[in-house]
């Protein structure tokens, strides 16, 4: 039997968080936010909040300011709040040894592998543009580096991964080989890991035991998207979920560093979520197809 592991750093259901930026994921947050990101377990995190005595209580400030910022410092009137958000566990106690001993072999194992050429196989869950916005105050460019491939789940040398993988590809490489959703394929690629993530690269030796029918995108295709596609901050479940939904690569650049988030860009360029309507209307298309199928085979 093959050795079958799970990315033990994207899991979600370890660590609750009460921080107010974690409520769209409701409190959840990845073992990897909490142990190698922000430290924050046993501990917790430790910020202040900037405060104003007139401004709290409705007053103006004799300055003119609405806001409390770092000119405020020295004003009488300004004060700081320390605020304190420890994670909790969500498992018990067993669960949580065993998850302790799961994390330290799947470290012991990227330890192991990072860094190193691998081989892998698997069927491509999706193929689309990869895109990344990079923001300097208020300048931000969007570029294209090329396209990234998902997997469901794959074989890395004798280990079977059972979770997310990512492939990243340049646009003359999606050219030439043109992967797509149900493609089965094995290459030898290099891997690293991207804030949790496992990701291949530097792709090589391609071979598909098995091409889908589906269509793959094109380079020209992208560009368009990346023209009349839109952003979106969150990351909703069916966004993600759907062929127009590619994660959004969004560095914020400043003097002191360069921390990166992720959103979500939608490809067809809706702007809210709650208003798409592609679902519904892939969904109107299968019942139509179904209807139209049941019907040949009675006339």
């Amino acid at each position: 039997m093959p050795k079958v592991l799970i990315n033990q750093y994207k899991r979600q259901n370890v660590f609750r968080c009460s921080h107010t930026a974690h409520f769209r994921f409701e409190r959840n947050v990845s073992v990897y936010h909490v142990l190698k990101e922000k430290k924050c377990f046993p501990e917790g995190c430790i910020y202040f909040l900037w405060k104003c005595r007139l401004l709290n209580k409705g007053n103006s400030c004799p300055k003119k300011y609405r806001h409390v910022g770092r000119d405020c410092f020295s004003c009488k009137n300004y004060f700081e709040e320390k605020i304190v958000h420890q994670p909790e566990i969500t498992l018990d106690e067993e669960a949580y040894r065993k998850f302790q001993i799961d994390l330290e072999e799947f470290e012991d194992w990227l330890e192991q592998n990072v860094g190193r050429w691998v081989e892998f196989s698997g069927t491509i869950n999706s193929a689309k543009p990869h895109f990344k916005k990079v923001r300097f105050g208020s300048k931000e460019t969007l570029s294209f580096p090329g396209f990234l491939i998902s997997f469901k789940e794959g074989y890395i040398d004798r280990t079977f991964f059972e979770d997310n993988i990512y492939l990243t590809v340049s646009r003359r490489t999606q050219q030439n080989l043109k992967f797509a959703g149900g493609d089965e394929v094995e290459f030898q690629a290099r891997l690293r890991t991207d804030r949790g993530r496992i990701v291949l690269e530097r792709v090589r030796y391609v071979e598909f035991p098995h091409k889908e029918k589906e269509e793959s995108w094109t380079q020209s295709q992208a560009l368009v998207a990346k023209n009349t596609g839109t952003e979106i901050e969150c990351q909703p479940e069916k966004c993600a979920m759907c062929e127009n939904g590619c994660l959004l690569d969004v560095v914020e650049k400043t003097e002191k560093s360069s921390p990166i988030r992720r959103h979500l860009f939608c490809l067809a360029g809706v702007q809210n979520p709650e208003e798409c309507y592609h679902h519904a209307v892939k969904r109107l298309k299968k019942e139509e197809e179904l209807k139209y199928s049941t019907e040949s085979e009675n006339p």
